[in-house]
């Protein structure tokens, strides 16, 4: 049985408000590639975010290319392929004696299970639940509807 929508909702909110939190501090992201990136500035995600993909390098020299970084979220894609990745990196910067915090990732991956499979496709379910969240409000809270500008989301 999933939760509710509302409860989805502010679940999201959360994770992206630890998201930009952790960025803000100073904590380096990867993601794939550029699409990844292209939607966590969408969702004002503001710190460092390195692709992988576009490095044209293999998981191992990306990693060893890292230089100065303690701290790493991974935020690969939630597909099969992704989740090997995932799994990869944190290995890969562990062994580096780099933090990587997989938790956030798998936090997402849970709370969207079947409804995204990856990480450029967040700021449309960020959108999504937001409306739907807003369109269960009582006829009371009607005024509440105005979309909250803490994570905008501009789509194109």
């Amino acid at each position: 049985m999933r939760a509710p929508v509302a409860v989805r909702f502010e679940k999201l909110q959360k994770l992206i408000d630890r998201l930009s939190d952790e960025s803000q501090k100073g904590v380096t992201i990867i993601v794939e590639g550029n699409r990844d990136r292209d939607a966590l500035r969408k969702m004002n995600i503001t710190g460092r975010i390195l692709c992988l993909q576009s490095s044209r390098k293999n998981a191992v020299e990306f990693v060893e290319g890292l230089e100065g970084v303690e701290d790493v979220i991974v935020l690969t894609d939630f597909d099969r392929e992704g989740v090997f990745l995932a799994k990869r990196l944190a290995r890969l910067l562990n062994a580096q004696s780099m933090r990587s915090d997989l938790i956030l990732w798998r936090d997402l991956r849970r709370l969207a299970r079947s409804d995204i499979r990856s990480i450029e496709e967040l700021p449309k379910y960020y959108q999504r639940l937001q409306v739907e969240n807003l369109s269960n409000l009582p006829a009371q809270y009607w005024h509440l509807r105005e979309p909250s500008r803490r994570h905008a989301v501009e789509l194109s």
